[in-house]
């Protein structure tokens, strides 16, 4: 038998664990953005599988402290035109590298965190793991919000490397991910992890009553059963 949502606790619940969520990111982003981070580098250089040695895996993502403790830079290796200091750090570039400001991509979290965690489940357990499908779920896109946003610029920037019509359709992807990142991901998210629970009672059939013989008996053990078994023999 599943939970019953009430509206009004699940509204207050809903406040409480968004307070503590919002409070509790402020120090935890900076730590967050590292990680989305070295996610991002595995998922650009998935996506930079090229025969010409320019676009073969020319982008490199680094963080910039003393200008953003969150924001993400990229640089494009070959088509920047950056001097690179000893320990390969770009120290001067024709085209500066550019941000993506990291704290707008995992935004998200703040609002998915307690939509999940304010769901009624069968048990805390079944709750953290339907919080950890979600996590899952919301880093994968994050991931392709940032490599997105990369591919966007590019296209923009090398016109001449890209197709037109790839150019518009990064620039399409670049918008949708903007404008479905902060707000309506999290609800995608969860409304798909909880689908079920988000139905009406009436597609989901009760199970048919147990027999009494069987209610009586499904508490006993295999001995005491066979014991009973000789007994009518």
């Amino acid at each position: 038998m599943r939970p019953r949502i009430n509206p009004w606790w699940f509204f207050a619940r809903l406040l409480v664990f968004f307070a503590l969520t919002y409070f509790a990111w402020q120090p935890v982003a900076p730590y967050y953005a590292r990680f989305l981070l070295r996610a991002a580098r595995v998922g650009v250089w998935l996506t930079e599988f090229s025969t010409d040695p320019v676009w073969q895996h020319p982008t490199e993502l680094l963080m910039r402290p003393e200008r953003s403790p969150t924001g993400i830079f990229f640089y494009h290796r070959n088509l920047f035109g950056c001097r690179f200091m000893p320990d390969g750090v770009p120290a001067e570039c024709q085209i500066p590298p550019q941000g993506i400001p990291a704290e707008w991509v995992m935004a998200n979290l703040v609002l998915l965190v307690p939509l999940m965690l304010a769901t009624p489940a069968a048990t805390w357990r079944s709750r953290f793991t339907k919080l950890a499908i979600a996590l899952l779920v919301a880093l994968v896109l994050q991931v392709a919000d940032v490599v997105v946003g990369i591919k966007a610029f590019y296209a923009a920037t090398f016109r001449g490397a890209f197709y037109p019509y790839v150019g518009k359709f990064y620039q399409f992807l670049d918008a949708f991910f903007q404008s479905w990142d902060t707000q309506l991901f999290p609800f995608a998210i969860w409304a798909g992890v909880n689908f079920r629970l988000l139905l009406p009672e009436r597609l989901f059939p009760a199970p048919p009553p147990v027999p009494a013989a069987s209610a009586a008996t499904s508490g006993e053990s295999r001995a005491e059963r066979r014991r009973k078994e000789r007994r009518r023999r």
